[in-house]
């Protein structure tokens, strides 16, 4: 006759207390503040998964709105507006022509990300009458004017 020892009740006894898991909230970034967004921006637009720049921008911001206005030809001006969500913003640019898509009418929308004085984050633009279609993913990145 073979004998087995069964050591798992025994491990199971003697484990340790567990450690209790780290409070999520005391790990949370601090939340975004417009102190923070409000303010002049400039920086570069590339399409999603290249380096390709597409766009140069300067993004005059305050109280929930900027004016956008890109560098390239033609000069584009639109008007977004953003909404603090934690630690990033969420913007939205309402239907307007897309003069490089020859006038198509056209919806933007992205997330924000701040650090200090720097800026990155990603959008996508839709056609405004098929408001699930992706017509282009971006990414931007920037920094605050002193």
């Amino acid at each position: 006759m073979r004998r087995f020892v069964f050591a798992v009740p025994f491990i199971i006894a003697c484990g340790g207390a567990e450690t209790p898991p780290a409070d999520s909230a005391a790990m949370a970034p601090a939340a975004l503040t417009e102190a923070e967004v409000a303010g002049t921006w400039a920086g570069t637009a590339m399409l999603e998964g290249t380096d390709s720049v597409i766009g140069h921008w300067t993004n005059m911001c305050s109280a929930g709105t900027c004016q956008l206005t890109m560098t390239e030809s033609p000069k584009d001006t639109v008007i977004s507006t953003y909404v603090l969500e934690g630690d990033s913003a969420r913007y939205s640019i309402p239907p307007r022509a897309e003069p490089t898509m020859g006038g198509a009418m056209v919806i933007e929308s992205g997330v924000a990300r701040y650090a200090g004085n720097q800026i990155s984050g990603s959008g996508m633009v839709k056609l405004a009458d098929r408001p699930d279609s992706v017509v282009m993913r971006y990414r931007f990145t920037g920094s605050k004017a002193p």
